[in-house]
């Protein structure tokens, strides 16, 4: 299994179009969708191998969407996809996208005398002095209603003090600002008074009117916040917290468990806590790989369905590539990849030079834990599955919670060529050589032992069995 299995935020950058649509539109709408699902779909043919019923679905679908109004196309078209029940086929729309816009130049504006001291001792909840890793900022109230988040103090040297960050409004809509003068569209949640958290973008901000919070305080709560963290629970056990596994905290998940290396090596137990993990790449959980596995491990491929949109966007990202040294090796597999995806258009293809089955041999390091508990939920699915899918056959690891959310055999999900009023189609390109034998879709991974609600702690429970 390579690289990214799921996109949990899609960033679209939208051109302006009209909402207004005849009743009859929505009805080509579907047309159109149905076309790309049956043709780009790679499990089209699985999922629909009962013709009668997934005919007469789609029969009445489209009934209902040649009387709908344009206010009702969207929620139709998203019906059509329920039918396949999988988490990698879907329309991103307002509430997982996230919009970005440009501006001519940066923001910038000039606060009164003695602003510091104003919006420190305002009982508004939102004005004050707020950090992250990154960022000081004063939140300041404006005339119109509206707050503005003023640049105090900044790693990236982009950044001058004055400079807008971010702006918020009374309905917990807001823009955050990124450093080429665009912005994104984005809501907010006071997660308490003193904690900020923008819901896509997925920033965190501490409020530190006493400036009592220092560099290592603000990166260890920040951690916890993100689910992110590793803590020595006892003298035997450590608990390694990873509710995450999307690109942008690839090198953050990579430096916490390379500055973590002496504590996993000395633990003699070790918790895993996936629990919340949605997925996002492979390449999160690799640099964990060596304190788990055990012996060989055979782990079956996957199949493309080489298709049109397919080969367009490895095309546009190899050409986003730098032209460099370091990328030279990339671009030129991109290259070979791209001549024989051409030759099998239309095919279910293994990547050149794969088998069906990779068997491989893990050798641990000279120091890991002995015994590992991975803690799951019917959240974990994707990139967070595959890694159970791979960890279960380690002879030092068991799997405590319930089963999981069940989202591996289609995926590495792409945005396609069909789109509705400017929201895109993702769709999985590949389907898993699992596939029909042992299917993970809807069903999960299922635990080596299942906790029921009458379990309370889970940790606790797991410290027990580990060291009991």
């Amino acid at each position: 299994m390579k690289k990214t299995l799921l996109f949990l935020f899609i960033i679209v950058i939208l051109s302006p179009f009209s909402w207004a649509h005849a009743q009859n539109d929505c009805e080509k709408e579907l047309q159109k969708l149905i076309v790309v699902v049956e043709s780009d779909y790679p499990g089209f043919s699985e999922k629909t191998k009962n013709k009668i019923a997934y005919n007469y679905f789609k029969k009445n679908l489209i009934n209902k969407s040649s009387i709908c109004n344009a206010n009702e196309c969207l929620a139709i078209l998203k019906e059509y996809l329920t039918f396949f029940r999988d988490g990698h086929l879907f329309i991103v729309d307002n509430s997982s996208y996230l919009q970005r816009s440009k501006m001519d130049k940066k923001e910038i504006i000039k606060p009164g005398y003695n602003w510091h001291k104003k919006i420190i001792n305002s009982k508004d909840s939102l004005e004050g002095i707020w950090k992250n890793e990154d960022f000081k900022v004063g939140i300041i109230k404006t005339e119109s209603n509206s707050y503005k988040a003023l640049i105090i103090s900044a790693r990236d040297s982009y950044w001058k003090p004055n400079d807008i960050l971010f702006s918020l409004d009374t309905n917990h809509q807001g823009n955050y600002h990124n450093n080429d003068t665009s912005y994104f569209k984005d809501s907010y949640t006071l997660k308490n008074p003193k904690t900020l958290f923008f819901n896509k973008t997925r920033h965190y901000f501490l409020k530190d009117n006493a400036n009592t919070l220092d560099t290592i305080e603000i990166k260890n709560r920040l951690d916890r916040l993100l689910g992110l963290y590793i803590e020595k629970l006892t003298p035997k056990t450590t608990l390694l917290k990873l509710e995450k596994f999307d690109y942008s905290f690839v090198e953050k998940i990579a430096k916490l468990i390379k500055d973590n290396s002496q504590l996993l090596e000395e633990s003699e137990n070790l918790i895993i806590d996936l629990r919340g993990n949605g997925g996002g790449t492979t390449d999160a959980f690799a640099p964990l790989i060596p304190y788990i596995m055990t012996g060989k491990t055979r782990s079956m491929n996957v199949e493309h369905l080489i298709t049109g949109f397919l080969i367009s966007g490895i095309e546009n990202y190899s050409k986003g590539l730098p032209i460099d040294e370091e990328h030279k090796s990339q671009k030129s597999e991109l290259k070979e990849k791209l001549i024989y995806y051409k030759e099998n258009l239309g095919k279910f293809v293994l990547n050149p030079g794969q088998e069906k089955v990779d068997v491989n041999n893990y050798e641990p390091i000279a120091k890991s834990p002995k015994k590992i508990v991975f803690l799951v939920d019917k959240k974990v699915g994707s990139s967070a599955e595959a890694l159970l899918l791979l960890a279960k056959q380690s002879q030092k690891v068991k799997v405590i919670g319930t089963p999981t959310q069940g989202v591996l055999d289609y995926a590495n999900a792409y945005i396609s060529n069909y789109s509705y009023n400017g929201f895109p189609l993702i769709i999985p390109t590949y389907r898993s050589l699992r596939l029909p034998d042992y299917p993970i879709d809807n069903i999960g991974i299922q635990p080596d032992i299942y906790l029921d609600k009458t379990v309370p702690d889970w940790i606790r429970f797991a410290i027990g069995y580990l060291e009991n």
